[in-house]
């Protein structure tokens, strides 16, 4: 190498080792700014608001779709209140029919156990 060459690379280093001191100041700097939870603090928020206007902007485009949800978790919600006024509104015996329909074969079998005679001799073995 010839002194031309040292020299040069000497220069080309001092200039590496300024740039990179100054990103580190700026690094430092940063840091000293906020800490590490209020970064993961914000960075959440920012994230939720962009969240929230996708979802916004996705309910303004697909507004039937949207209500046909509401409507039916609603009706989910109500199901038994809704049912019982219908029962009301049809009669009795409408209401009878619709628990039945309602009721599980464990059930059935539990109210079956349960109307079986108190007296009834044990059979025999």
């Amino acid at each position: 190498m010839t002194e031309n060459e040292v020299s040069e690379a000497k220069r080309l280093r001092r200039a590496a080792r300024k740039v990179f001191d100054t990103q580190r100041e700026l690094v430092q700097s940063d840091l000293a700014a906020a800490s590490m939870g209020k970064r993961v603090v914000s960075r959440l928020v920012d994230d939720g608001r962009a969240i929230a206007e996708e979802a916004t902007e996705t309910a303004q485009r697909h507004k039937p779709i949207v209500a046909a949800g509401a409507l039916a978790l609603t009706g989910w919600f109500l199901r038994k209140p809704l049912m019982a006024f219908a029962a009301s509104r049809l009669g009795p015996g409408t209401a009878q029919e619709s628990d039945d329909d309602l009721a599980g074969e464990g059930e059935r079998e539990a109210a079956d156990a349960t109307s079986a005679p108190v007296n009834s001799p044990a059979p025999e073995a």
